[in-house]
């Protein structure tokens, strides 16, 4: 029946920016988010060139790499450091005499309609919770500082839209952490400090 609410749940591997061996694992959100996303691509969309987790000894050592070459840093990661990061990943294992600047589109942008499309399509997101740079400094919402990876969203009775999520893990006051997990959080209430990343990767036979 139209004008119901509906829910759509991407099937994706969780990572953890805690995990044992992640070398700086307090800022290392965005690489667990981009090295998250990148399985997503390699298994479950096919994308067999690039290279996922079973190209490294962990997804510790997956994280790693991501943090050292494609845009971590001790104060976290851009969003534009993470659309750079994510072209020149792909691109470096693009099949050879492929144009991978038409094989892979990456778009930034923070709109629920749009993201839904994204994750009707089978594509997951990435975002980007940063209330500092929004200017929001004294607003409270679910992180001040975060990446994770969206998979999926829930239509409300009221018309708003919960986004789930990946939250790449929680580590504990003390010892040890929480392994990352599927998390639900209010779109509008964290609205005004978010950026969307989305990514598309044509079938390498498309692209010239």
């Amino acid at each position: 029946m139209s004008g119901q609410p509906s829910s759509r749940q991407l099937k994706a591997e969780p990572y953890t920016q805690w995990e044992t061996g992640v070398a700086s694992p307090a800022s290392a959100c965005g690489p667990a988010t981009m090295a998250a996303l990148m399985e997503y691509w390699h298994t479950r969309m096919g994308r067999l060139f690039i290279p996922g987790a079973g190209h490294f000894d962990s997804k510790a050592a997956h994280i790693n790499y991501i943090y050292t070459h494609h845009g971590g840093t001790p104060w976290g990661m851009s969003v534009r450091s993470f659309a750079k990061g994510l072209r020149a990943y792909i691109s470096h294992a693009a099949p050879r005499g492929k144009d991978s600047s038409r094989l892979l589109t990456v778009s930034v942008f923070n709109d629920i309609a749009r993201y839904k499309a994204e994750i009707d399509a089978l594509r997951p997101v990435a975002l980007k919770f940063d209330k500092w740079f929004s200017l929001r400094w004294r607003g409270s919402y679910v992180y001040d500082y975060h990446w994770v990876l969206g998979i999926g969203y829930e239509d409300n009775a009221d018309g708003t839209c919960t986004l789930v999520v990946h939250d790449n893990g929680v580590r504990h006051p003390g010892r040890g952490y929480i392994p990352g997990r599927e998390r639900r959080i209010s779109y509008p209430a964290n609205q005004a400090i978010l950026t969307m990343v989305a990514l598309n990767i044509a079938e390498s036979s498309e692209a010239p």
